[in-house]
């Protein structure tokens, strides 16, 4: 239940503090005097958007508070708490600030909260009604939801919705996977050319820079053995270098016992005869070594052209790169068969979605079935009440394919007359049946979901005379059973109240502000009278406030 309501800087209000009480508050005031600002900084509080300039003053912040009295052992409020990390207390205070930046904070405890958190809290503990809800009454999927709400069947609903997500999502996943496989499959028989191909050539890493080598040996073989013979003969030979220095020496050997500086010199030629005889064996060894093979040339020419031709047609600079196409080739033929298992693997967790919504959408279906009836007739015995004594309505139920609420379309029909079928509600119910199918409606949701409030905004629109009185009775004794808030132009409503709030506008004020306040019950039989009557009071205005707060 509200038991507190401040506000600070909010539109046409400085500063309000406000007791709330239990059983039927009802706010009167005329037109303009913000009556409605009221409504707005509760559903502020409880997590509606902040839309437009709502400061007074655009250079301090607007915070507005509400301090709700929970139940002990309140199932919803203890498990909110929990998934969100907020400290339960008595009362939970709920705090929105607005700053003149234009940022929105939330609190609920003094904890910072996202807005749809607390708006989530909010809707668990305050129903708020409003005209453009009564408009949304027309509306097949209102009317779908406004049944589900009297059934206590919401919960159901949502588990349903987010299986229904669930399964819609394993859908496009699925779509998706699907045409990747389909994708890959057209391609994986290129895919194995290419491998094949590619694997076929036995790539070795670093092969072929000596692939090249061996290639220039092969090709000049003939002439690298006659440079080789040539240089072996060349020192080796009859005329050789070794043959020369040797004659050389001789007469080297013989200056040196004459002049000890020729022996340094003797020393330096024996070490070139020496380096020149191992020059020409190694040369002799590698001309032994050369193979003229003209078929190994064919076959490491054969060999250079195919990784030239690879390296060509996969549009790569060095063999190497070839092997780490080749690897990649391997793993995306492998991912082809892993998106045939995930196709799979989607498919089976679709059907078992599939299924399970079914069978959730069918457990849904059926409590509606049942509900339909029973609650229709009690939505007809509450507008009898209301003042339609001729009054029908109905649910029209039909099935249909699964959806995000279920297997069900839901259509309101009603009558006012005893001689009409009953059409689609709109087609046929005016604003002022619209109202009252919405009030009946809504007492019945209340009462089954045990909401501790409830707030209509001018739920009375259209009605008046003896239809505002049984209005204003059923209003009473819903307030018997929870809090009620309604702000309502009629007397014949205002005089049911357990509290009545007066709000008014001071024009005269440096600037305009709006103020509220409880009546005593003089002032109430005044506020009646005005109502009755307009802003002159008359003694017979007054006489008939009083009978309405006697025949309360």
């Amino acid at each position: 239940m509200l038991r507190r309501l401040s506000v600070r800087n909010y539109l046409l209000i400085e500063h309000l503090e406000l007791d709330l009480g239990p059983g039927l508050t009802v706010l009167t005031g005329e037109t303009g005097s913000g009556k409605s600002i009221v409504i707005g900084a509760l559903g502020l509080a409880m997590g509606d958007r902040a839309e437009g300039n709502l400061l007074r003053d655009q250079d301090k912040r607007c915070v507005i508070e509400l301090e709700v009295e929970t139940e002990i052992g309140a199932t919803f409020v203890e498990e909110w708490c929990r998934r969100n990390n907020v400290p339960q207390e008595m009362p939970m205070i709920l705090r929105r600030q607005l700053e003149p930046s234009g940022r929105s904070r939330a609190f609920v405890n003094d904890t910072p909260v996202r807005l749809e958190q607390l708006r989530e809290l909010g809707e668990g503990m305050v129903h708020v009604h409003s005209q453009h809800h009564t408009l949304l009454l027309n509306t097949p999927a209102f009317q779908l939801g406004l049944l589900d709400h009297s059934i206590v069947q919401g919960p159901a609903v949502k588990a349903y919705a987010e299986c229904f997500q669930a399964w819609r999502q394993v859908k496009n996943d699925l779509a998706v996977a699907r045409e990747q496989e389909a994708q890959a499959r057209s391609e994986r028989d290129y895919l194995q050319f290419q491998f094949e191909e590619l694997d076929a050539a036995r790539l070795v890493a670093g092969e072929q820079p000596e692939l090249e080598r061996a290639l220039a040996r092969a090709d000049h073989a003939e002439e690298l053995v006659l440079a080789l013979r040539g240089m072996e003969e060349g020192i080796e030979g009859d005329r050789g270098v070794a043959a020369q220095l040797a004659t050389i020496k001789q007469s080297a050997a013989k200056a040196a016992r004459v002049d000890m500086a020729v022996q340094g010199l003797l020393d330096r030629l024996q070490s070139a005869s020496i380096e020149l005889k191992d020059i020409a064996q190694e040369a002799a060894q590698l001309a032994e070594q050369i193979t003229i093979d003209p078929k190994e040339a064919d076959r490491l020419r054969e060999r250079s052209d195919l990784l030239s031709r690879l390296q060509h047609k996969h549009r790569v600079e060095e063999a190497d790169a070839l092997i780490a196409l080749r690897d990649g080739l391997a793993e995306r033929i492998t991912g082809i068969g892993s998106l045939a298992e995930q196709v799979m693997e989607l498919e089976r967790n679709g059907e078992a979605l599939h299924a399970e919504i079914l069978e959730q959408a069918g457990a849904i279906s059926a409590k509606r079935t049942a509900a339909i009836k029973p609650l229709a007739d009690q939505v007809t015995a509450l507008l009898k009440e209301l003042g339609m004594p001729h009054a029908t309505f109905r649910f029209k139920q039909d099935r249909t394919e699964s959806g995000p609420t279920g297997i069900d379309s839901i259509r309101a029909l009603f009558s006012a007359n005893r001689d009409r079928t009953p059409e689609p509600l709109d087609k046929v119910a005016s604003g002022g049946e619209l109202g009252r199918v919405m009030l009946a409606l809504i007492s019945l949701a209340a009462a089954s979901k045990e909401l501790p409030t409830v707030i209509f905004d001018e739920i009375d629109t259209g009605v008046s005379g003896e239809t505002a009185h049984r209005v204003g009775a059923l209003l009473a004794r819903m307030g018997q059973q929870r809090q009620v808030l309604a702000i309502s132009h009629l007397p014949q409503i205002a005089s049911k109240a357990d509290t009545h709030l007066l709000v008014t506008k001071d024009h005269e004020a440096e600037h305009v502000q709006s103020d509220i306040r409880p009546l005593d019950d003089k002032e109430r039989v005044e506020a009646l009278a005005r109502m009755l009557s307009g802003r002159k009071t008359t003694k017979a205005a007054m006489e008939n406030a009083k009978e309405l707060l006697r025949n309360k």
